[in-house]
């Protein structure tokens, strides 16, 4: 069976299946917010295991630095002082999954600058080999990992919002000669691989700010896809979710909409095709979303990292993929992005947000079950 080859996304489920079941309308409880420093201008968060300790740990690539910052996780929700790693020019986007079929995961950063891939292979402690440069030829503001052309490597996909597009590169040959593009809506800046209509092959979505919309991607199965189907969203959307959001066992998507303070709810028709959205009030400047189960409930809420409002907000789901008011909860200052996972191990869901202005990550404990 194919699978999103990002820790992040493994955490999640392990720590949702893994918690008691708890009332629906139980409120998360967090503890204060605890800083680490990163590198300059942080732009993108990634949660994986990168020191194969079973400990999560932390990726920020910093825009203004030129780097990658490496923070090792204590096992305890607390993490050690950044390895910096020296990326191209002007790095937005990062993602973490095996490469090379060593086991290990491995580390892929976009910049914008050349434009590049670069390519960090683990060896295995957290520390990497010479790092592998790939001109791609487009200017990519997001990039996912699986296997797309059913072949059992891993390859990658960019969202290129200069070009209207999404270019798919096999694993191997990461190069502009080897690209594949195909068309998404306006300005695609964020991007997700998952299989949504059931066929167990990978399909792509990517949020396109330049039109409030998503585009859905369906793969015929050798890493070609449909043309897009385009679905509205809030006001400039920039980030994107893909979970079960009402038990029917069809994966979902939600939005964060940074225009209109909003996420944006479509739910899985089946097929791959998806219904009129619902919106739902987040905080100021929403700019990144996340799903989990936040209160051991066994249902998958919502959480946005609100930008210029210092706050997360989180959405408790009702279960049948409605959700209740946010509750919200303070971080550092700028919150641009947001992860979940267990940081501590003990089986509930945390949060941490990487903080722009602030130069630093910010990591919530979950107190709900203590």
């Amino acid at each position: 069976m194919k699978r999103l080859l990002t820790l992040a996304s493994v955490l999640v489920l392990v720590g949702a299946l893994g918690a008691s079941a708890r009332s629906s309308s139980s409120a998360p409880s967090f503890a204060p917010a605890r800083s680490y420093a990163t590198g300059a201008d942080p732009f993108s968060l990634v949660i994986g295991d990168l020191t194969g300790d079973g400990k999560p740990d932390l990726v920020t690539v910093n825009f203004f630095a030129n780097t990658a910052s490496v923070l090792a996780g204590s096992g305890d929700g607390t993490f050690r002082a950044r390895q910096d790693h020296p990326t191209g020019l002007e790095p937005r986007s990062a993602a973490i999954g095996d490469l090379n079929g060593d086991r290990k995961p491995d580390l892929v950063v976009t910049n914008d600058f050349a434009p590049t891939l670069v390519v960090f292979v683990n060896k295995g402690d957290g520390s990497f080999q010479t790092r592998l440069d790939y001109k791609i030829g487009r200017v990519p503001d997001s990039v996912a990992i699986g296997d797309l052309n059913g072949d059992g490597k891993p390859d990658l996909a960019t969202a290129n919002p200069q070009s209207n597009t999404i270019s798919v590169l096999p694993n191997g040959n990461f190069r502009v000669r080897a690209r594949h593009d195909f068309r998404t809506g306006s300005a695609p800046n964020s991007i997700a691989v998952r299989d949504l209509n059931g066929d167990g092959k990978l399909d792509l979505s990517a949020v396109n700010a330049g039109s409030n919309t998503v585009s859905v991607l369906v793969n015929n199965g050798s890493g070609n896809f449909r043309a897009r189907r385009d679905y509205r969203t809030g006001s400039l959307p920039r980030s994107l979710a893909i979970g079960d959001l009402n038990g029917d066992g069809k994966p979902d998507i939600a939005t964060a909409n940074a225009d209109s303070n909003t996420i944006s709810v479509l739910i899985n028709k089946g097929r791959g095709s998806f219904r009129g959205r619902r919106d739902y009030r987040a905080g100021t400047a929403p700019t990144s979303v996340a799903a989990g189960d936040l209160n051991g409930d066994r249902k998958l809420d919502l959480v946005t990292s609100n930008e210029t409002a210092k706050t997360v907000s989180v959405l408790l789901n009702k279960g049948d993929g409605s959700f209740r008011a946010r509750r919200v909860y303070r971080t550092g200052r700028s919150p641009r992005s947001v992860g979940i996972g267990d940081l501590n191990g003990d089986r509930e869901l945390d949060l941490v947000t990487l903080n722009s202005r602030a130069n630093a990550v910010s990591v919530l404990l979950n107190r709900t079950g203590k």
